[in-house]
C-alpha cells in the first residue's frame, strides 16, 4: 500500500507531500491544477520514463519519493536481490539535469527493470499508463482460474506435471548416456582390467622400495660385512685374537689378585658377543646376493603402482574405491536399455495423467468463462458501455505448468467493431471503465494492494457516474484506490478527499494539495456541481450527494 508521496521540482510541482490512507481516495481540482502530475509521479515510482523536460523550470533536478508497506511477494523479490527491508519500503527516483537518472530502494541503487518488476505487484495504474496488470495477457489465465476456484485443482495438476518434467529430464540424460555408451563401456572395461591385472597389495610399494634399496646397495653391503668379519675375527691381529690375549692376562691377574676376577667375566662376555656378531655377519654375508632380473622386476612393479596412483588415487584404498565405483557404473550402463524402456512407460503413463487433469481444468475454465463474461457485460452496461461485447478466447498449446490453455480477454466496445485483445483498447476512458469492471469482479482475488484510476470519468455522467463511484467504493473494500476525477457523483463515495490547486506567484506556477474535512468537501463538491457560482441550493445538493455516497 502507498502511504505517502513526496515530489520535488516535477514540472509545476516544486515541493509537495501527500499522505495516503486505505479505502477510496479521490483527487479533485480544476483543469490544469496538476492532478495528473500526481499520477505521473506515482508512475515514475513504478519505473516510468522521465527526462530533463520533466524538471521544473529554473531547477537542476527532480526527485520523487514514495513510502510503501511491502507485501510478501515484494519482500521475497527484495530478499532474492539482497535488499533487506525492515518495516517500510522507500522508493526514490532522482534525475539531475543533463545526467543519468537513478533509482533507489531504501537507499540501495536498483535498476529500472527491477523496479518495474517490483511495481507490477504493488500498484495498478489505470489510464494512459503501462502498469495495468489486467491488460497483461499472461495474467488472464491466473485470474480466470481464481474466479473459477481452481487453485487446488491447479496445484494437483502442477504436482503431476513436475513429476512428468522430472521424468523427461531423467530420460534425456539417460539417452545422452546411451549415445555415448559404447565409448564409455570400452573405457570402463579398460580401467577395471588395468587395476585388476595389477593385483595390488596393501603397503606393497613400501616393501618394494625397501627391496630396491637392498638390491642397489648389495655390493657395498658385501664389502662392509667382509671388512667387519676380518677386523673382528679372521684377520691377523683381529679384535677377537687381541681380546683373547687380554682375557689370558686377566686370568693370571685374578690368581694374583682376586679383586680383578670380575674383569675375567667381562672379557669372556665380550669374546662371546664378538663371536655372535661374527656368526651373524657371516650368515648375513652369505645371504647377500644381487639379481639384475629381480631389480628390473621391482623397478617395473613400482612404476606400475605409481602410474595407477596418478590415474586412480594416491592410496591403495582410493584405487580400490575407484575400481568398485567403476564396476557399478559399468553395470548401470550395460543395464540402460532396460531402464530406458521402463522410463518411457512411466513417462507415457504420467503424460496421460497430466493430459487428463489438463482437460478437466480446461473444461471447468470454459464453464466459468460464460459466467465471467455475463458478469462483466452487466457491469459495463452500468458504466455506460451497453453495446460492449466481451469474450474469453482459448487457444490449445503444449503442456506447461498451467495446463494446455492459452487464455486472453477480448472486447469490442462499439457496435460493428471486431473483437480485439483487451491490451489493444485505445481510449483511456474505456480502459479505465473496463478495468474498473474487471477489478470489481476480481477485487477479492487480485492481490495488488493499490489501484490508481486516471480518466475513469471520461465521457460519463448521470447514472453512469453514480455506478462508477459505487463500483470504486466496492473495489476499495479490498484495495487502496486512488482516483482522479471531475465528477461529484464519484467524489461523494470517497473515504478521503484531496484537493489540488494552482497558485501563481510572479512568473512562477505552484501546485498545492490539501486534505479536505467534511465541510470543505461540501464546498468542493458544490464547485464540481456548479462551477464558480455556488449557491445555497448547490451546497444542499452537495450535502445530499455526499450523504448518499457515504451511506453505501
Amino acid at each position: 500500500m502507498l502511504r505517502s508521496l513526496h515530489i520535488k521540482n516535477f514540472v509545476l510541482i516544486e515541493d509537495l507531500a501527500i499522505e495516503f490512507e486505505p479505502g477510496l481516495t479521490v483527487i479533485t481540482g480544476e483543469t490544469g491544477a496538476g492532478k495528473s502530475m500526481i499520477v505521473n509521479a506515482i508512475s515514475v515510482l513504478c519505473g516510468g520514463k522521465i527526462d530533463d523536460l520533466n524538471i521544473r523550470t529554473g531547477k537542476e533536478f527532480l526527485e520523487v519519493t514514495g513510502i510503501f508497506e511491502p507485501g510478501k511477494n515484494q519482500l521475497d523479490l527484495l530478499q532474492k536481490s539482497g535488499i533487506t527491508i525492515d518495516g517500510e519500503m522507500v522508493i526514490r527516483r532522482k534525475l539531475t539535469r543533463g545526467k543519468r537518472q537513478t533509482a533507489y530502494i531504501n537507499e540501495q541503487v536498483v535498476s529500472l527493470h527491477f523496479l518495474k518488476d517490483l511495481a507490477r505487484g504493488m500498484i495498478d495504474l489505470i489510464g494512459q499508463h503501462e502498469n495495468q496488470s489486467l491488460f497483461n495477457r499472461q495474467h488472464h489465465l491466473l485470474l480466470l482460474d481464481s474466479f473459477a476456484g481452481l487453485e487446488k485443482m491447479r496445484r494437483e495438476y502442477l504436482k503431476e506435471y513436475h513429476i512428468f518434467i522430472n521424468l523427461k529430464k531423467e530420460i534425456e540424460e539417460l539417452q545422452k548416456a546411451v549415445a555415448k555408451k559404447d565409448e564409455e563401456i570400452e573405457l570402463l572395461r579398460f580401467q577395471i582390467d588395468e587395476i585388476e591385472k595389477a593385483d595390488l597389495k596393501i603397503d606393497e610399494d613400501e616393501h618394494l622400495n625397501s627391496e630396491k634399496n637392498l638390491l642397489l646397495t648389495s655390493e657395498r653391503r658385501s664389502s662392509l660385512t667382509s671388512q667387519i668379519i676380518d677386523l673382528l675375527y679372521e684377520a691377523e691381529g683381529s679384535v677377537y685374537e687381541k681380546l683373547t690375549s687380554v682375557k689370558k692376562a686377566f686370568d693370571e691377574f685374578a690368581e694374583l689378585d682376586p679383586s680383578l676376577s670380575k674383569f675375567v667375566e667381562t672379557t669372556a662376555s665380550l669374546l662371546s658377543n664378538i663371536d655372535d656378531i661374527y656368526r651373524e655377519m657371516s650368515s648375513y654375508l652369505s645371504g647377500i646376493e644381487f639379481s639384475a632380473e629381480r631389480l628390473d622386476y621391482v623397478m617395473a612393479r613400482l612404476d606400475t603402482i605409481e602410474r595407477l596412483k596418478k590415474k586412480y588415487g594416491p592410496t591403495f584404498q582410493e584405487i580400490n574405491q575407484f575400481l568398485e565405483v567403476t564396476k557399478r557404473r559399468l553395470a548401470l550402463i550395460e543395464n540402460r536399455d532396460a531402464q530406458l524402456e521402463e522410463l518411457k512407460l512411466k513417462i507415457e503413463e504420467t503424460e496421460k495423467k497430466c493430459n487428463k487433469k489438463a482437460r478437466a481444468l480446461s473444461d471447468l475454465r470454459k464453464k466459468a468463462t460464460g459466467q465471467l463474461e455475463k458478469r462483466l457485460l452487466k457491469i459495463l452496461k452500468q458504466l455506460g458501455m451497453e453495446k460492449a461485447v466481451f469474450e474469453v478466447k482459448f487457444q490449445r498449446r503444449a503442456l506447461d505448468e498451467t495446463g494446455r490453455d492459452d487464455v486472453e480477454f477480448y472486447i469490442s466496445t462499439n457496435p460493428g467493431e471486431e473483437l480485439k485483445p483487451l491490451r489493444r483498447v485505445a481510449s483511456g476512458g474505456e480502459i479505465s471503465r473496463i478495468t474498473l469492471g474487471l477489478k470489481t469482479i476480481f477485487s477479492e482475488i487480485d492481490k495488488i494492494p493499490t489501484v490508481v484510476f486516471d480518466e475513469v470519468d471520461t465521457g460519463v455522467g448521470g447514472k453512469v457516474a453514480d455506478a462508477v463511484g459505487e463500483l470504486m467504493s466496492r473495489v476499495s473494500k479490498n484495495h487502496q484506490v486512488i482516483c482522479i476525477t471531475h465528477l461529484p457523483q464519484i467524489t461523494a463515495f470517497a473515504d478521503n478527499h484531496i484537493l489540488v490547486t494552482k497558485e501563481i506567484k510572479g512568473n512562477a506556477t505552484f501546485t498545492r494539495v490539501k486534505k479536505l474535512d467534511k465541510k470543505m468537501r461540501h464546498q468542493e463538491i458544490a464547485r464540481m456541481l456548479a462551477g464558480k457560482r455556488i449557491t445555497k441550493k448547490t451546497i444542499e445538493h452537495a450535502r445530499e450527494l455526499l450523504k448518499k455516497g457515504q451511506q453505501r
